[in-house]
This record gives C-alpha cells, structure tokens and sequence, in this order.
C-alpha cells in the first residue's frame, strides 16, 4: 500500500491499543506510529515489539513511544484509553465505564485544543466519551467508532443465517454502540433484494457475541482494531466509503452512516420504518441524559501525572421548582456555593454520584487548562463585551449550540451548552472560580425561574411571621437598602432580599415574593447607624472577612474604626456584606419566601424628619431588571431564555396585582431609629401595621 498517512497517534496500550497499532503496522497505511501510555515504560515495550513486527513483515511504518503532546503532530488520533476498574454489570456492560473513564478523557482532550487532525475514539461507553472530547477540545473531526463494528457484526451474522456471503449483505445499525443500537432492518438488502430479516436471532448474538468474546479471551481486540482501520482509511482521505461512525445526531451523539469522499465526511442515512424512527430516537434520549451524568464529573490530571484518588463534591441549589448543581473537586468552590445561597435558597450537598439529571455547573481549578481554553477563544472567531465588569470574549458554535468565552482580566474560561443545562467555569485561582460559580449558578437558577413566570423587582424585602412582604423599590440611591434594615434591625422581620426580588402571581390573585442571594453593599455610614460597626470591626480585626469584591480600603478603614463615608471619582465605597453574615454578625433573620402585602417609595433626604408624603408613585418597567437596567450581566451565555425582568405578560400581571395594594412614599433622614418607627407605623391596608415581633 502507497503511504497515504503521513502519521497517526495511538493513545493507550491495552488490549484494543496493541491490536489497532498491530493493525496500523500490519497495513502500511501510515508512515509514522507514535504510541503513548499512562506509563512510559508501556509505551517503550509496545513500540519495540511493534518495531521488530515492522522489520519482519518490511512495512514502512516507523513506531515510537512518545507522550501526549508530540501526537499533536499526527493527522490521525486513536483514543483507547481505559481506566483501571473491574466491570461488574451484567447488562448495558459498556456503560459501565462511564465514570472512570470521563476524567481521563477531559484531561486528554483539554491537551488536543486547537488541533486540526481526525481523532477517533474508542474508549467506551463510546457515544459519550466521543462527545465529551469533542466538547472539551473543540475539535472538529471527532469521531466514535462503535456502530461501524456493530453493523460489520449485524452482516456477518445474517449472511450465515441466511448462507450468504457476507459481501452480498448490505444494511446498518445505528443508535447507541450498546443495549440502544437499532437494526434498520427495513433497508437491508442480501444480494441486492428485501427479505424478511430474523431480527430476534439478530438481536440475541448482537447483544451476546461481544460477551462470549471477551470471556474467552478476556477482551474484544481484533474486531474494534479493524473498524478502527477501516473508519482510518476513510477519515484520511485513503478510501472513499460509507462506515458508521458516532456524531452529533439531533441533541445526542449516536451511530450514523457517514458518506467520507477524499476525507470530507457527509451524513448518509438510510430509510428507516416508524420504529426505528422510535428506537433512534429512544437511544437518543438514553444517551443524552446518560451525558449529563458524565458531563457533571470535573477535569483532573492523568493518573500517570497524579496517582491519588480525586473526590469530587457536589452542592445542589434549590428554590420553587428551579434547581442547579454545582460540581468540583474543590470543595472550597462547593462550600462558596453553600455558603452564598444557603440561607436564602436550600442548598444541600449530594453525592456527586447522584448527578444525573437537570441544570448542571462544574468549576476545575487548572492553570494549564485554563490557557489553553483561553487561547482556543482568541483563535476563533469572537466578539467582545463587558461581563462582570470585566472584558469578555466569547466564541459562539451555532451548530453544535456551544458558547466557548474567556476572561483574560479575570483568569476565567466558561463553556456553555444552554441546550443541555450544561455549565462549564474553569480558571487559574481557586476564589475567582468560586465567586463566578456562585454567580453563574444564580444566573442558571434565574433562567429556570423566569420561565416559570417569575420576574425580577429592583426592590428590597422584609417578611413578618406571618409572610406579608413589603417591598421597597426605587432607583440606585433612594433608600431600599436603609428602608429594609431599619425594619429588620430592630428583629421585627426578616430580611428577604436587599437590592432585588423574584415575584410572580399565584393561583389565589396574591403576588409571591422569592429572595435574589447577593451581597449587601452597606455605606460606612449606615453600618454605624445601625449599631453594626463596632461587631464588624472586632470580626474583621479577629481574622474574618467580608465578601471579596470589597474595596481593601473599606476593609482598613474598618479595622482602624474610622466610619468616614469613603468615596472614588464620585463612587461611595462600601461594605460587602455575606447573606450569612447577617444573622451570624449582626441578627437579623433571613426570610425564604413572603406574600407582597404593601409597597414603600422611599427618598433619602439628610437632616429630614421622617415622614410619610401623600403623593405616591406607581410601579413601571424601570422597576423590573430588564433591558438596559441589567448591564452587568449580559445573556452571554444563553442561561435566561427570555427578558432578563420576565415575560412581558408576567411584568404586566405583577404591576396589576401590586397597583391594588398599599402604596407609601416616605421621607427618610439619617437617624435609623427615626425612621424605624415612622415605618413601624406604616399601614398594610387592612387596619393591621407594620409591628415587629413580640
């Protein structure tokens, strides 16, 4: 054979990496083999013995050991790495590597960023490892070769049947290489004619031949190294042909015919009947939330580069019937999780073997592998904006519905699959993946809430015991924040949200009220005033912090006990305070959820005596999070799904709904206990008052 492969990796020195590099040497098809292993003494053994098979046979292929990154060079990649574990099941037996095998394939696929070769995966189950590689890499021309070995078995087995020779069959199997394939029995053809096919015997040896192989001889080898020879020739531009080969088929990856001419690869799908229509689609959906699964498990070295067992920690967020889980093998990413949402939205931690299914965030803490997602962005194409107060670029692939950005300021990459629930935050420092974790998975949690019929009041929120909520609203500056402390300082209620709140309309005509978990930006000025400066002070001087994003000259200036208002070109400094950290430093109680029973307008005026003003304003579209209210975080990354205040329809039903219940515009000064009490004398519309708890 006329060398046509200038050179092809082969990764992983098992049973199936020896048999397709036996293969390779055998045909001549490349001129350079480089194998590699988990151990470079593997790879060394295997490339001797490859080279003495080379010099008895006289082919021109030239094996060598080498490690991951000089496999770059080749046109070709196999991927046939299999972690160590022992396979218990009994049935749907490939999907038992599922969770070992993802993390090896992450690690290796982070490697292959921006490589431009045909990579060919093996490793099972095949179907997910292909589009987990695909999706870390970014390459383009991954494949998975699993259903090209199932149909050459599906041939085989009916051309003895039905005493054939196997040349004079024609027909596929498509779908899950596994319990899900589909026999397209409808478009077979033996020697060039339909017949009835016998698809319960069919069925049986598929499902029982690779079984019987491997119990004999421990693993199938020879049948996968030869649908891995023939997908080869074919990807490489060797041959032109039609093999089955796994690729993005509606949301799934999955077994499909692909027509390959000179290297160029076209979908080639036969005719298929009603059911198996039905049956692709059924494998489909297997697969897809099979992926979320594997999707959830976070990227970590290989085991040649660190031995030790990595355990992954898993925190599930939840409130109303919106739900996100946030993996790591970080816990402190986890913890900063817990920690933030907690009080307000039940968070819990979970095995990270219970994540199946729905909206799913890792976080990995990896320099390396934050470079060169960072460098995969900057080479395609890209557009910029601002996010978080930071410059973003963001790379879109339309077609395979992924977001891919990078902020360089931050040392932050994101991989975004809104389809899927998919969420991915990657980054060089530990505290910067926490807070855009915590960040994003409100973000995730908001896009699953609006389009429930929530929206978003730029309001603040106190509940009473018995869940009546008032709502204080107003631009920046006019007094939400100091409207709800001064009701909550005093232990009269609990603080429900500080700058703004989910509402939505219930089924009974009220208006819901959920809390949106943020930090608190207090003034110096109003720490003091509310008696909190002093316990803020000792905490700080102690060792304990404020949420990061605070100003270290806020953080100075309190531990030297001076509460001069601090001002930047204009900007008040402010404290930053944790939604934990105000029961723990300050007891005010936090509220889950409250019933809207009264609306405050508020206007801070220094020297002011408090008062309440008969003029009173109604709510409008300035009040909701929309539009150009919301400039700090853009859709970038395809969370929301709809106007980031709500659906129009529900902004409209929640403004009817609030018009009908008390409106108050109020004066306030700077004397917190003043304006306690004026607001203490607030009415709710029904003869009761605003009192605190007795």
């Amino acid at each position: 054979m006329t060398t046509r492969v200038p050179g092809v990796g082969v990764i992983g020195t098992g049973a199936v990496g020896q048999a397709v590099s036996i293969a390779l040497v055998a045909s001549g098809m490349c001129g350079r083999l480089l194998v590699t292993s988990r151990t470079a003494g593997h790879a060394a053994a295997l490339a001797d013995d490859l080279d003495d098979m080379r010099t008895a046979l006289g082919t021109p292929v030239r094996p060598a050991a080498a490690d991951v990154e000089q496999l770059r060079t080749c046109a070709a990649v196999v991927v046939a790495v299999r972690a160590a574990f022992t396979n218990t099941r009994t049935d749907d037996v490939r999907m038992a590597g599922a969770g070992v095998n993802a993390p090896l394939i992450r690690s290796l696929a982070a490697r292959f960023v921006g490589y431009q070769g045909t990579v060919l995966v093996v490793t099972n189950p095949v179907d997910l490892m292909t589009r987990l590689w695909a999706d870390v890499s970014g390459c383009s021309r991954v494949f998975g070769v699993g259903s090209g070995l199932d149909t050459a078995r599906y041939r085989l087995t009916l051309a003895r049947l039905l005493d054939v020779a196997t040349a004079e069959v024609s027909g596929h199997v498509l779908g899950e290489h596994g319990t899900a394939h589909v026999v397209c029995a409808s478009s077979t053809a033996v020697g060039g004619r339909s017949l009835p096919i016998p698809l319960r015997q069919i069925r049986e040896e598929l499902t029982a031949r690779p079984g019987r192989i491997s119990a004999g001889i421990g693993r199938t080898r020879c049948g996968p190294a030869g649908a891995v020879l023939s997908a080869l020739r074919l990807a490489c531009g060797v041959e032109d042909g039609t093999v089955e080969l796994s690729v993005p088929w509606g949301e799934a990856w999955l077994g499909v015919p692909i027509r390959f001419t000179r290297g160029r690869p076209g979908l080639s799908m036969p005719s298929l009947n009603a059911a198996e229509v039905r049956q692709l689609e059924a494998a489909g959906s297997k697969l897809c939330a099979a992926y979320r699964a594997v999707r959830s498990l976070p990227m970590q070295p290989l085991p040649s580069e660190r031995q030790e067992t990595m355990t992954t920690h898993a925190v599930r967020l939840g409130a109303a019937d919106a739900s996100v889980t946030v993996v790591s093998s970080e816990r402190a990413v986890t913890d900063w999780s817990a920690r933030y949402f907690g009080p307000w939205w039940k968070a819990a931690e979970v095995p990270s073997k219970d994540v199946h299914s729905g909206a799913t965030m890792t976080a990995t803490v990896d320099p390396g592998l934050y470079d060169e997602l960072a460098f995969a962005v900057t080479r395609a194409p890209h557009t910029s904006t601002d996010y978080a107060r930071a410059q973003l670029l963001v790379a879109r692939d339309a077609t395979a519905g992924v977001v891919r950005a990078v902020s360089p300021k931050q040392a932050l990459a994101y991989r975004s699959e809104p389809g899927a629930g998919l969420l991915d935050v990657i980054g060089r420092d530990t505290e910067a993946v926490a807070t855009a974790t915590a960040r994003l998975a409100r973000e995730v949690m908001r896009g699953q809430l609006l389009r429930d019929g929530w929206a978003v009041l730029h309001a603040s929120a106190v509940v009473a015991d018995d869940g009546r909520t008032v709502l204080t609203l107003g631009g920046k500056g006019a007094g939400k924040t100091t409207t709800a402390l001064a009701l909550a300082a005093g232990g009269g209620f609990g603080l429900l949200a500080n700058d703004r709140v989910f509402v939505r309309p219930d089924p009974a005509g009220e208006v819901d009220v959920l809390p949106w978990p943020s930090a608190a930006a207090l003034g110096l000025g109003l720490l003091k005033a509310l008696g909190w400066f002093q316990e803020a002070r000792e905490r700080l001087r102690a060792g304990e912090t404020l949420h990061p994003t605070q100003d270290a000259r806020v953080t100075e200036a309190i531990r030297a006990g001076d509460c001069t208002p601090l001002w930047d070109d204009g900007k008040e400094l402010k404290a930053q305070v944790f939604p934990d950290q105000f029961p723990a430093w300050f007891g005010v109680p936090l509220a889950t959820e409250g019933e809207a029973a009264a609306l405050v307008f508020p206007r801070i005026e220094a020297g002011a005596v408090p008062a309440e003003k008969r003029a009173s304003r109604c709510l409008g579209e300035a009040d909701f999070m929309s539009g150009a209210t919301e400039d700090r975080y853009p859709d970038v990354f395809g969370l929301l799904g709809t106007d980031g205040g709500g659906a129009e329809g529900a902004r409209r039903e929640v403004v009817r709904r609030l018009a009908g219940l008390p409106h108050h515009s109020v004066v306030l000064g700077h004397d917190l206990a003043a304006n306690a009490v004026l607001l203490s004398r607030v009415g709710w519309g029904d003869g009761g008052k605003i009192l605190p708890r007795q």
